[in-house]
């Protein structure tokens, strides 16, 4: 029995057969956009060939409106943020552990492929939002706060945390503004939030797997509790359910509770998506002895709860893809993907978890089932600063003002997308010199569309190619004296200069405290991050290279 109802999406792809209708983009609407974007196609050497977007669903929740996403650039430019990230990583580092000996494919091997590419997209994600929010014009202006990101915790035997990505805090807008934030910021300049995962599946990413993409969300709502990067418990579904508190249910309650919501009478045709961890192996095992049937992946649990509960999406028995019971992700994960879900009229439910207690190799998967609620005294203080201890669940209502507030939310294929098959991996024709990107959006009114964007590289994929890597990658494996060098000559040259301050926020945000526009860099902090192998030691030139050489960057010592 549990077998049947266990399926490895790898082997059980989803299908989709419900609404998919093609929109070609005119000659004309490919010029405008090129022009509506013409910084950002600028800056990597492309402009739009050509364009399809396909109509999945174009009713309102009647609860929405787009507020300043009215703008079709900032609209656009999100898409963009998920889209060209995508292309970047494809073009040099998906699959890049194939190209590493067997032998050599170590652990840390993984995680220097892994964060190459979280810092290519990052890199990339970060100058499209820069460049976007730039080029508007008085009365059109915002300034983009990040207040959700992945990456930042340690996955003890893992990874060392302080992952390249989009950080807490990091600002997208015009100097002035920015250097005024916080403190008298003009009304005329509308504050936007944003989340991001910047790479959803970066092992994935690494080894050639399915499924991997980039994902961020921009919205106008106001954040007013800040979420830890722990793991979080969720249920979710397609259907917006009742709110329940998980410590006084049990699964079969939350079963029966999202499916009545999903309109299913008999749990055995009901479904609820896991990743493929030992923490989930009780949950699961007690899901199937109801005959609800647990799909589950390696990795990535943010798209599946993107596309829940969407009409004709089936799974290869004929049911439908319906829900997270008792599955535990990452935080960003959960925000990421909850927003979309709940504008389209689902509901998501949170609680965090012990990342201490899940995260021990001494522990049976009962135990580890069992012992998800056992916090450390630090992992309380999380949950008692972040005021969980009253309502120990959570929904996008308690930490957002306003959910419903304007917002679009963007998730760009990086491979074929094995939960939506539409949206298939970034295709790159050296050749041509062209790339085809497929991005899925999904926007506070609760429209959904798949944007398939061909762009051509103007002076070739490798140049393109080239002007989307990291500066890091310049800069590895040389000496203090070469790293100073080449530090001065990134700072003498504009396009460079831009590129290296995105990458010094998104590289070493774990050691930064920001201020009136400018930074302190916390010295000792960098030396902690190089002793537990967060950076490496050639990272300790970098940053003093950079304080050296741009001052005007900082505010001096802390």
């Amino acid at each position: 029995m549990t077998d049947l109802l266990r399926s490895d999406i790898a082997e059980a792809r989803l299908t989709y057969e419900g609404r998919y209708e093609a929109r070609e983009m005119s000659n004309e609407k490919v010029s405008t956009f090129n022009l509506r974007h013409q910084e950002v196609m600028d800056f990597y050497g492309l402009e739009l060939a050509k364009g399809t977007v396909f109509i999945i669903e174009d009713r309102v929740n009647g609860i929405s409106n787009l507020g300043v996403f009215r703008s079709k650039q900032l609209r656009q430019g999100v898409i963009l943020a998920a889209a060209l990230p995508a292309a970047a990583v494809a073009i040099d580092g998906f699959g890049s552990l194939q190209d590493v000996p067997k032998e050599e494919q170590t652990k840390a091997m993984v995680n220097r492929l892994k964060r190459r590419n979280d810092r290519n997209a990052a890199q990339v994600m970060g100058e499209v939002l820069q460049l976007t929010t730039e080029t508007f014009e008085v009365g059109d202006e915002v300034i983009i706060e990040s207040a959700i990101t992945e990456g930042v915790r340690v996955k003890p035997g893992l990874e060392a945390g302080g992952n390249p990505t989009i950080p807490v805090g990091a600002l997208f807008g015009k100097k002035e503004h920015c250097s005024r934030y916080g403190r008298g910021v003009s009304k005329e300049v509308t504050r936007l939030s944003m989340g991001s995962d910047v790479i959803d599946g970066t092992t994935k990413s690494v080894k050639g797997f399915h499924s991997s993409l980039t994902a961020l969300f921009v919205t106008e709502s106001d954040f007013k509790r800040h979420l830890p990067d722990i793991y979080v418990e969720r249920w979710m579904a397609g259907a917006m359910f009742p709110e329940f508190n998980p410590r006084n249910t049990d699964l079969l309650e939350e079963t029966r509770i999202i499916a009545e919501a999903c309109g299913i009478k008999d749990l055995t045709e009901m479904t609820a998506y896991f990743l493929d961890r030992p923490r989930h192996h009780l949950p699961m095992d007690q899901l199937n002895s109801m005959g609800v049937a647990t799909p589950y992946d390696k990795d990535g649990d943010l798209f599946p709860a993107v596309v829940m509960g969407l009409d004709g999406l089936r799974c290869p028995d004929g049911r439908g893809f319906h829900s997270m019971i008792g599955e535990i992700g990452g935080s960003a994960e959960w925000t990421v993907g909850a927003l979309p879900l709940v504008w389209r009229g689902g509901q998501s439910l949170g609680m965090l978890t012990s990342q201490s207690s899940l995260t021990r190799k001494d522990l049976s998967p009962e135990e580890l089932w069992n012992e998800r609620f056992h916090y450390t005294e630090e992992e309380l203080i999380l949950l008692q600063d972040a005021r969980f201890e009253q309502k120990p669940f959570f929904t996008v209502c308690d930490l957002m003002d306003k959910p419903f507030a304007g917002g679009v939310s963007a998730f760009g294929a990086i491979s074929d997308n094995y939960f939506f098959p539409h949206l298939e991996g970034v295709k790159v024709d050296r050749e041509r010199g062209l790339i085809t990107t497929n991005t899925f959006m999904v926007n506070s009114l609760g429209n959904i569309e798949h944007w398939q964007l061909t762009f051509k590289c103007i002076e070739g994929i490798e140049a393109t190619g080239k002007k989307m890597q990291s500066p890091k990658s310049a800069l590895r494996g040389l000496d203090e004296a070469e790293i100073d060098k080449q530090i001065k000559a990134m700072v003498d040259d504009q396009l460079k200069r831009f590129r290296l301050k995105q990458f010094f926020v998104n590289e070493y945000y774990p050691a930064i405290i920001h201020t009136d526009g400018k930074m302190v860099v916390l010295e000792n902090t960098v030396e902690g991050l190089i002793a537990r192998g967060a950076l490496s030691e050639y990272d300790r030139a970098i940053v003093k290279a950079v304080v050296r050489d741009v001052p005007e960057w900082f505010a001096g010592p802390a």
